[in-house]
């Protein structure tokens, strides 16, 4: 083993490419895979219904498209910002760090993740940046 590989895992940082894919997060790989598909589908289908209701009536009907586009950028952001923690944790699985607090670097417990293949924190470092400072 070279000083740098025996160096970095004396320091638990091993290069990504030294950390194999961990067998058990095949589940969660598989899973968020489909989480990523059903997204991207549903983005599909949103844009094709956006286009075909280009057709505006009358300034009643024009009012009405606008505020339904208006809630479709929201969602839109919304499961954007849901796809990159998907594609985020996809890029965990290969590097190795899947199911690793980015705060803490402990586990995040297996319901957590089982509830929320996407997360990024274990629950009490959750809870910390959620909880209001006075």
């Amino acid at each position: 083993m070279s000083n740098a590989k025996a160096t970095a895992k004396k320091n638990g940082k091993a290069s990504a490419k030294s950390e194999p894919k961990n067998a058990g997060t095949h589940f969660y790989e598989k899973h968020l895979s489909e989480m990523r598909d059903d997204i991207l589908k549903m983005v599909h289908r949103k844009k094709e219904t956006e286009l075909s209701d280009l057709e505006v009536g009358d300034e009643a009907d024009a009012a009405t498209q606008s505020s339904e586009r208006e809630l479709l950028f929201e969602l839109s952001d919304s499961e954007r910002q849901r796809l990159d923690a998907i594609e985020a944790a996809l890029r965990k699985i290969d590097q190795g760090r899947f199911g690793t607090c980015e705060s803490c670097q402990k586990k995040i417990a297996q319901p957590r993740l089982k509830a929320m293949p996407h997360a990024r924190y274990c629950i009490n470092c959750q809870a910390r940046f959620e909880t209001p400072r006075y």
